[in-house]
């Protein structure tokens, strides 16, 4: 349990309280159907092997090219509340390295590109993919680890690619407003209501007006330069975004099909981070985000078993 609440502070800091409780309630998962528990603790036999490539960023997409494909079946995501998704029945996921960065190449059909998330129901595309934090030998009904979001005590680092970030990162001053969406609409701020200076300081200050870039959320920012968010979990509940962030990444649509390459060194100075070494084996689940299907948060599709990662050798 120490464990537990030690790994938690160093993710979460001010919410260790929220998350404490999280530990200590004993009873949240044992409610959960037994013959579906077993199920997501048995992992495929066959996984993913990331391919050795001496090449850099610019040669990724003819290297991916040349690793072999993995398909993931995806279905609803039907475990936590509000349940959704299931729209994208499977993703296809490719790996290589070069002794210093690691790329991930995903494809999935899409009929439609949701690129912007800015009126209220307006929702983007997206896709995940997570990784046990700390090196995992074995998992196993015996040993279970689970593979929506980890365990309590059992950290995962996910790296989501959004692909509003995608489009942002080549909009003019780095992020899309309310007014590229509505274009025509009114606001009272159109025009200055009262000369006294201080009223006009007010309604311009960033940190009076603008709670989400004062608070420096990642998802306020403008010019990020990334368009994947680095990530840790510990359950359903427990997301939370890195201070420090790593991983990066490139996506296009075209055709009804989304291409999507998310790189990052193999190994960070970041406790938070996944260690990746040549040799190493380890475990991997992905998820995918439909917005045109108004698909968000927990409402994706998702894989319920942990894939084999095997990351190869430098030759």
């Amino acid at each position: 349990m120490m464990k537990c609440l030690l790994r938690k502070s160093v993710f979460f800091g001010s919410t260790l309280v929220a998350l404490v409780f999280l530990c200590s309630g004993v009873t949240f998962s044992q409610g959960l159907d037994k013959e579906i528990s077993m199920e997501e603790n048995i992992p495929t036999n066959e996984g993913l092997t990331v391919k050795y490539i001496a090449t850099d960023l610019n040669g990724a997409d003819r290297a991916l090219g040349q690793a072999d494909p993995y398909k993931l079946e995806l279905q609803i995501q039907d475990l936590a509340f509000p349940n959704g998704g299931g729209s994208v029945q499977e993703v296809e996921v490719r790996g290589f390295h070069n002794g210093e960065t690691i790329f991930f190449g995903i494809k999935w059909n899409d009929a439609s590109k949701n690129d912007r998330a800015i009126a209220h129901a307006q929702f983007r595309d997206a896709v995940g993919l997570m990784f046990p934090l700390e090196t995992v030998k074995e998992i196993s009904p015996e040993k279970p680890f689970s593979p929506r979001m980890g365990d309590r005590g059992k950290p995962v680092n996910i790296w989501h690619w959004k692909a509003d970030w995608e489009k942002e990162l080549n909009v003019n001053g780095g992020k899309e407003h309310m007014e590229d969406e509505y274009p025509n609409m009114f606001t009272d701020f159109d025009f200055n209501p009262d000369p006294i200076r201080f009223h006009k300081e007010t309604y311009e200050s960033t940190p009076l007006m603008a709670g989400g870039i004062s608070a420096e959320s990642l998802l306020s920012q403008a010019n990020r330069g990334r368009s994947v968010e680095d990530l840790n979990a510990v359950g359903f509940g427990t997301l939370t975004s890195q201070e420090h962030q790593d991983v990066n990444g490139k996506g296009s649509w075209s055709n009804g099909k989304w291409d999507v390459v998310i790189y990052r060194p193999l190994e960070t100075s970041d406790e938070n981070d996944v260690k990746f070494v040549p040799g190493m084996s380890t475990f991997f689940n992905m998820a995918v985000w439909n917005g045109n299907e108004g698909d968000r948060n927990g409402q994706k599709s998702v894989s319920i078993r942990w894939r084999p990662l095997k990351i190869e050798t430098v030759k």
